[in-house]
């Protein structure tokens, strides 16, 4: 077998792409995101002007970068000012601009030139000619640094509730506004916003600053602060309103959101409500707006506005992968069925068509029916039927089956589900977990995000853990499947450059390997595992040469994402794992390992994904390399 005929892609290719090509430039696009290229360049006025700018700050101090970014001159240099107005705009715009920026840096007495052809800008009439290419001279004296001196705060809110204290915002004094610290402007405007925002959280909703004295003294180069606080009145929820429904019942909208009438006055809680709103899919906008004023008996009226989006989608997808072949999806959803954003989704798929046999194909069909907000806004019930055929190289298996249960929200990153689950199966093709099986189980689950995002995370950590008591019938075995993963996001030098780890592990106990239904043991590799190796293409090896499940597993991987831009970046990674015969993992038998580099696009939602990786240990059969292709990072 050649070396082309042994390198493997998998690939997605649900996605849309649109290339066009106007006059002089080309574009390339996803889902609407422009990739490269640009828009045609319109002919410049016959009145316009470009200009040349030099920018020369004296002592430099490491200002000169920062307020290169902040001059609008120098940002759009290179496109022809429309006229001479508009340019002497930019240039007398520039002058706020710089000033704003050296406060911010602590430079209060600042001396700021802006040149048109050695004239000075704000002395220049609106109506003045220039040359073909006008000479653009910014200079700047930062003067020298302030530091705080005289901090008088009055009405600050001191300690808040100990539960909110991993997200309330610092005190101005953690913020940098203490005696002897650099006077950045900037640090009083963010003191302000958290001096309001403590009030905020111990229930004062109308929180505001009363009166701001800040001065600067400039013969010994100090600043003084005087802030007040007006806390206004402790509040509780009101009643809530709703507005904008067409389909949805109004009250359940209130229900579902959570806030309650009469509780002390919290903003996480209104956060959590909005999450709570387009958690339901019903809505293609959320607002939740507070009363202007808290009424006599204390409590803050709160309205939410919403647009509904379609009630009814329907869609489809295709896939193709040189291992896997073509595959082909679609579905229709129902997102509102009763007025109360009950959910009905039919979906139907195959894949594998790469044989010439279709009882080969992989097939699926299922519905599920989703009652959010039962018992109360937090917990939702859902209930799903289902058949398939699934027949990777290692077994083919027919399963019918279904599920019903439900899922909770604990806060805003716990969430818990509890299921109870029936299936038969008819499984051949295979050595080991071969024969008809009723499977009965009640799967559990717990799923606690403490990442900063759900496609691109950067810093925190993610914990997801399973366990599924089951009891098979036909061989009367009663065990459990239990699975524990965990990754951690460490921002290294900045959210430029981060560190990701996963690490993941399973068991199944109570069944001996031969009579656990091969669908249910545990196979590694693929591109959610050990990249490099073919999906499912990792685990013990029967005397044929093939590879069977295990009634355990471990893998782990290793990221290092480098921003090379803001929008493209690197990740080198290392896979490696196994899966295993015994009940728990054992480390004494080898590891596979699989290594690669990725190149990621960052589209502002999420990052687009391509990885190329090897297999640094293959076995005859696998595959020199593999690509993958996805939306989002690997985990």
């Amino acid at each position: 077998m050649s070396v082309a005929q042994r390198c493997r892609v998998v690939a997605a290719t649900a996605l849309i792409a649109c290339v066009s090509v106007p006059n002089t430039a080309a574009a390339f696009e996803i889902f609407g995101i422009r990739l490269f290229g640009g828009e045609p360049e319109e002919p410049p006025s016959p009145d316009a002007v470009s200009y040349k700018v030099d920018l020369s700050v004296a002592p430099d101090d490491g200002l000169e970068k920062t307020l290169r970014g902040a001059s609008r001159l120098i940002d759009e240099e290179k496109e022809p000012s429309p006229g001479a107005a508009a340019l002497l705009s930019r240039a007398r715009g520039d002058y706020q601009r710089l000033l704003g920026t050296l406060y911010g840096a602590a430079r209060y007495g600042p001396t700021i030139s802006i040149q048109v052809d050695g004239e000075e800008a704000a002395n220049i009439p609106v109506d003045a000619q220039f040359g073909d290419t006008a000479d653009v001279n910014i200079s700047v004296d930062p003067g020298p640094l302030f530091h705080f001196d005289n901090i008088d705060i009055v009405n600050a809110a001191g300690e808040v509730p100990e539960h909110y204290n991993s997200k309330v915002p610092r005190t101005p004094a953690e913020l940098g506004l203490v005696t002897g610290g650099q006077a950045n402007s900037t640090i009083v405007l963010a003191s302000e916003a958290a001096l309001v925002d403590r009030w905020r959280y111990k229930g004062y909703p109308k929180a505001a600053i009363a009166n701001r004295n800040v001065t600067a003294n400039h013969r010994n180069s100090t600043v003084d602060v005087g802030i007040r606080v007006d806390p206004g009145r402790l509040a509780t929820f009101g009643d809530t309103s709703v507005s904008g429904t067409q389909y949805m019942d109004p009250m359940f909208v209130a229900y579902y959101a959570g806030i309650t009438p009469g509780e002390t006055y919290d903003p996480d809680q209104i956060d959590r409500a909005r999450d709570q709103l387009r958690r339901l899919e019903v809505f293609q906008a959320v607002r939740i707006l507070e009363g202007d004023e808290i009424l006599p008996d204390g409590s803050l009226p709160m309205s939410i506005e919403v647009a509904e989006r379609k009630r009814r989608v329907y869609g489809g997808g295709a896939s193709y992968s040189t291992v896997d072949g073509i595959g082909l999806e679609t579905y229709w959803r129902h997102r509102n069925l009763f007025g109360r954003a009950e959910k009905l989704n039919l979906e139907a798929s195959v894949g594998g068509i790469d044989a010439n046999d279709p009882d080969e194909y992989n097939y699926r069909v299922a519905a599920t029916f989703i009652k959010p907000g039962v018992f109360n806004p937090y917990t939702d019930f859902s209930t799903t039927i289902f058949g398939e055929q699934d027949s990777p190289d290692t077994y083919r298996a027919r399963v019918v089956g279904g599920r019903l249960g439900l899922t909770r929200r604990i806060g805003q990153r716990l969430t818990v589900s509890g299921f109870l689950s029936g299936e038969y199966s008819s499984i051949d093709q295979t050595t080991v977990g071969d024969g008809d099986f009723v499977f009965l189980s009640t799967p559990l689950t717990a799923k606690y995000d403490g990442s900063n995002s759900a496609l691109n995370p950067t810093r925190g950590y993610r914990v997801d853990a399973a366990f599924e008591p089951f009891y098979e019938a036909n061989h009367h075995n009663v065990g459990a499947i239990s699975q524990l993963q965990g990754t951690v996001y460490i921002p290294i030098t900045s959210e430029r450059f981060v560190l990701a780890g996963r690490a993941s592990a399973g068991s199944i106990v109570g069944a001996p390997l031969q009579e656990v239904p091969a669908n249910k043991l545990f196979f590694a590799g693929g591109g959610g595992s050990i990249r490099g190796y073919p999906y499912r293409g990792v685990g013990p090896i029967d005397r044929n040469g093939d590879v069977i499940g295990g009634r355990s597993y471990f893998t782990a991987s290793v990221e290092a994402r480098v921003g090379v831009t803001r929008n493209i970046g690197i990740v080198p990674f290392l896979d490696m794992g196994n899966a295993f015969r015994d009940e728990f993992p054992n480390f004494s038998e080898p590891m596979r390992f699989g290594a690669g580099v990725g190149l990621r696009y960052n589209t502002g939602v999420g990052p687009i994904r391509l990885d190329v990786a090897v297999p640094l240990d293959p076995l005859e059969g696998d595959p020199n390399v593999a690509f993958y292709i996805g939306i989002g990072q690997a985990f």
